[in-house]
């Protein structure tokens, strides 16, 4: 065999340093200038982050903050403001009715005669409030709603025909020394509506140490069972689980209607990302509080399947899916998706069951870590019958208020 040939060397790079120095300094400053152009070039993505929308704000001569109350907030998107209202970059809000002013002198002269808070009040703890608000009856208030999440909902369009819609308008406390968690522990919710109703009637509480800081909509009807079609929470109040407030009072007012439902699809993915939180901790509540004890719950033993699909473990509860639904309020096919994904769903005889014991759901919530902690106080919850009673409390309060009246020489008389 002869001798392979030999190998080439590999001849150095002909120049000195520097030139090749050179080389790569141009180079360098040929992408620091592709980079520069880039950033000075509009991003046209479908949901741009706040920083980069910011600028786009700045440039493109759109509200770029609003002052609101105690806040002044930065926007994130445009909003379709008068062209009028555009021109200082800048806007003051009421927090009240909502109304829009370019100046911070037309704020300060600025008379709200409306009813404050308005709707009617479906929620109540030691933190927050949420109110019922028709956009058939309160237009103007839910058109002034719509412009203003739009600065920071990037999907948000409708704004003018809202008479079709119910939007539940969150308020909170300016100073919170009390928080929810401690509220609930005492049962401080419910004493407080009390109180309030003996004292104003109606509801009528003194809210003027709240203030607003979201809301959530839905169609009063919707083919596709939807309970929620926007849902935003101001970023001031942010990471206080108020969306998880919001969230959780619209599936148990669906459950209130003895229905399912679930939020307008697509979801954001922060939008999937809060909903598959409470989607598991509903569902594993529901599951662990059961009310048949075991002894009346379906079981299957080994011994009495006959078919080929996978079995359920011994001595292990059988729930159906209808069941589970009806307890959570939670469309069907959430319902699944979350089983799915806590591994708790199985098939037998050919259909979907569920078919587990209390040792694996308590498995998967220290394996997922899930929190099983509810925002809402299910004593704050206004139901039709507390409804009534206030009512009955605003005319008793009404004929006392005459009654005093005429007491003191007013020469009104007591209507009964």
């Amino acid at each position: 065999m002869g001798k392979p040939p030999p190998k080439k060397k590999h001849a150095p790079s002909k120049g000195n340093g520097k030139s090749r120095a050179t080389r790569c300094q141009r180079r360098r400053e040929a992408e620091e200038a592709s980079l520069k152009a880039l950033s000075k070039t509009p991003v046209a993505a479908a949901s741009p982050s706040p920083s980069v929308e910011k600028e786009q704000v700045l440039e493109n001569g759109e509200i770029r903050r609003i002052v609101l109350g105690d806040y002044s907030i930065a926007a994130w998107y445009a909003s379709p403001y008068p062209a009028e209202f555009k021109q200082s970059q800048e806007l003051y809000i009421c927090e009240r009715c909502l109304k829009y002013m370019q100046y911070h002198q037309t704020l300060a002269l600025h008379s709200c005669t409306g009813p404050f808070p308005r709707g009617r009040l479906v929620y109540e703890d030691a933190a927050a409030a949420l109110f019922e608000v028709d956009g058939k009856e309160h237009t103007l208030y839910c058109q002034n709603l719509c412009l203003l999440s739009k600065l920071f909902l990037d999907q948000k369009t409708i704004f003018y025909d809202i008479g079709g819609f119910l939007f539940y308008i969150l308020l909170v406390r300016r100073q919170q020394n009390t928080s929810y968690q401690s509220m609930s522990r005492h049962g401080g919710s419910r004493a407080n509506q009390q109180k309030y109703t003996e004292v104003a009637g109606h509801y009528q509480t003194d809210f003027s140490d709240f203030t607003f800081a979201g809301y959530f909509s839905k169609e009063k009807t919707s083919i596709e069972r939807n309970n929620l079609a926007c849902i935003l929470v101001l970023p001031p109040f942010r990471g206080q689980n108020y969306g998880q407030l919001l969230i959780e009072l619209s599936y148990e007012l669906t459950k209130q209607e003895r229905t399912t439902g679930g939020p307008e699809q697509p979801l954001s993915s922060q939008g999937f990302h809060s909903y598959r939180s409470y989607w598991r901790r509903a569902v594993i509540l529901a599951l662990l509080g059961e009310s048949l004890p075991p002894e009346q719950c379906p079981v299957r033993h080994f011994s009495s399947m006959h078919h080929h699909d996978q079995k359920p473990e011994k001595n292990q509860r059988i729930f159906s899916l209808s069941r589970l639904t009806l307890l959570t309020g939670i469309r069907t096919d959430d319902v699944l998706f979350t089983l799915e994904d806590l591994g708790l769903l199985k098939l037998w005889l050919g259909r979907h069951i569920l078919c587990i014991a209390d040792e694996t759901i308590r498995k998967v919530i220290a394996e997922r870590r899930i929190n099983l902690a509810m925002r809402m106080d299910p004593s704050g919850l206004m139901t039709d019958s507390d409804d009534d009673k206030l009512s009955e409390s605003a005319s008793s309060a009404n004929d006392n208020s005459d009654g005093n009246n005429a007491d003191d020489g007013s020469g009104e008389e007591d209507s009964d």
